[in-house]
């Protein structure tokens, strides 16, 4: 339970701080904000759950995310 509350918060933190990040020059927001939301996604169902039915709804995202697993396995088995 508490690694669950310390991966949440931490992951919540480096999102924030990837948020802050964004509007600047740099190209420093968007993977903050990805590695933030995947230590989110590993330390809470709900999150993970909420980041599924987002994906399901949208089409798009959909492809995106079997194209990306394909790739996963396909990069595993070898």
């Amino acid at each position: 339970m508490l690694k669950r509350v310390a991966l949440t918060s931490t992951g919540g933190i480096i999102f924030i701080i990837g948020l802050i990040l964004f509007p600047m020059p740099v190209p420093l927001g968007i993977p903050i904000m990805i590695i933030g939301l995947s230590i989110i996604l590993k330390g809470s169902n709900k999150a993970k759950r909420l980041v599924i039915n987002l994906i399901k709804k949208n089409r798009y995202s959909n492809q995106l995310w079997r194209k990306t697993r394909d790739l996963h396995k396909r990069i595993r088995n070898q």
